[in-house]
Parts: C-alpha cells; structure tokens; sequence
C-alpha cells in the first residue's frame, strides 16, 4: 500500500495540485514547499490504509476491532447515550472515517450515516450487507433528510463528514482554516429540531491499523441560542483545530475552498 501511495502520488497531477492549493492558501510561507509536499504524501497513504480498513473492518467483530483502537474523551459519548439523548456525531474526511459505521455502531448504539452508492455494484451489494452486520445504515447524499430524521426518531446515532464543500444555498459561510469556505447545516439543522446534542468525533490514524478515537466536548444547540451560524462555525472551527494539529492525514484533495477562492485551482 505505501508503494501503490507513492505511485498515486507521482501520477495523479491534479488531485495533487489541488492539495498544494490548499496548503499554500492555509499556511502560506509558514512551511516550506519540501514540507507541503511531504504533507500530500502521507495524506495519500492515509487514504490508502483508509482503503484497506473500508475493505477489512466490516469482516471483524468489536473484540477484533477495539485491538486496533484507544479512545480519548469516552465519557462525553456515553453521558449522552445514558441520558437519552439523539446524538449527531460529527467528523471530516480526516484518518479514517468508516470507523463509525463500524467500532461505533458495534461498540455503542447502531448508526446512519450519509455517502455515496460505489460504482461497483456487487461491492456496494458488499459493503451494504457488511454494514447491516455492524448495526450501520447508509444513506444516499442527494436523498438523506427524511431518512436521517427518521434514524433521529428511531433512536440511532447519525453520522455526517461535513468538511467537503458545499454549494453556499446548501449551508452557511464560516471560517474554515482561517479562510472563507462554505459548510453544510445540517448538523446544526437537526440538532435544534431534535434538540440533539452533536459530538465531534475523530479517527486518528497512528501508523497502519492503530488509530485513536478522539470525542471532543458535546455542542448543545442552546448554548448557541440555536443560532444556525454560530453552531456551524463552532464545528467548522473544531474541525480546523484537529485538521492543524495533525495536517498529514486529511484529504487536501478535494476543492475545499473554490466557492471563495477558485482561482487557486486554476
């Protein structure tokens, strides 16, 4: 998988041009060109461990996949789970994101998340049945409301990577990163209807098949005056703070900025 990084990194021009965009937009001069570069190819490795983890996860059972993770900061999920509350869990495109349909939805309640339908079908036949396995549910991105309010009502977790970007009539402008982006809702959206509380979670990446899952302090809607703005920027915020601590295992790849800052990408 390293070799097949290395590959993916010297021949996917673009994709690669996109991620120094980005890091030169958020660190400038801060860092040197050799350790952008160096930033890009350990987020091309992430991606490829995170593939290997897509493909092994859903074969293990909890005891197997507790071996490959710690947890920090535990207590904030299980307070919410033992006062009952619906909880929206919130993360980005950051070390491995599948472990919520898989860890948590073993090792605490059953989850929804939202993605995408896999140009495969019989790996999507797969990974569907692999997920129904571990208590997780998938949701189609261009049809995921009613199914998301209805997993709220059910009493399940929900799930949502909201670092992508998002057409701005979808959602809110914040700073991300120190710089303008737009963020979609509706996270925010939800937690104030249900009166939800919204977890940030994190799955760190260590080295190969060792994470840490990272919770941050619970975001209660009323603390914000449900005020839309502000609760998306408080996520867009923790999302940065994480994405700053440990850059290398983002995935700089994606056009984060383009509805402020397209020319970069050009």
């Amino acid at each position: 998988m390293d070799i097949f990084s290395k590959f993916i990194y010297i021949v996917d021009i673009e994709h690669k041009r996109y991620a120094k965009a980005n890091l030169d937009l958020v660190y400038g001069n801060k860092i040197s060109n050799t350790k952008k570069y160096k930033i890009i190819k350990e987020s091309y490795k992430n991606l490829f461990y995170n593939l290997y983890e897509f493909v092994e996860n859903p074969t293990l059972n909890l005891n197997q996949l507790e071996q490959k993770v710690n947890i920090k900061n535990e207590k904030v999920l299980l307070d919410a789970i033992k006062e009952n509350r619906k909880i929206i869990l919130i993360s980005a495109h950051y070390g491995n994101w599948e472990y919520i349909t898989s860890y948590i939805s073993l090792k605490y309640k059953p989850t929804t998340m939202v993605g995408r339908i896999l140009n495969n079908k019989y790996l999507n036949e797969d990974m569907e049945k692999n997920r129904e396995n571990h208590n997780s549910k998938m949701l189609l991105k261009s049809n995921s409301a009613k199914g998301l309010i209805k997993a709220l009502k059910d009493d399940r977790i929900i799930g949502l990577a909201i670092d992508q970007h998002i057409n701005l009539k979808k959602g809110k402008v914040v700073k991300f990163l120190g710089h303008n982006a737009s963020q979609v809702d509706s996270s925010a959206r939800l937690a104030i209807k249900f009166n939800a509380v919204i977890i940030p979670v994190f799955f760190i990446q260590n080295k190969f098949r060792d994470y840490t899952i990272k919770f941050y302090e619970k975001l209660e809607p009323s603390d914000y005056n449900n005020d839309l703005q502000l609760i998306t920027q408080k996520e867009a915020s923790i999302i940065s703070k994480q994405i700053l601590e440990k850059p290398e295992i983002w995935f700089w790849q994606h056009r984060r900025f383009k509805e402020f800052h397209k020319y970069i990408y050009k």
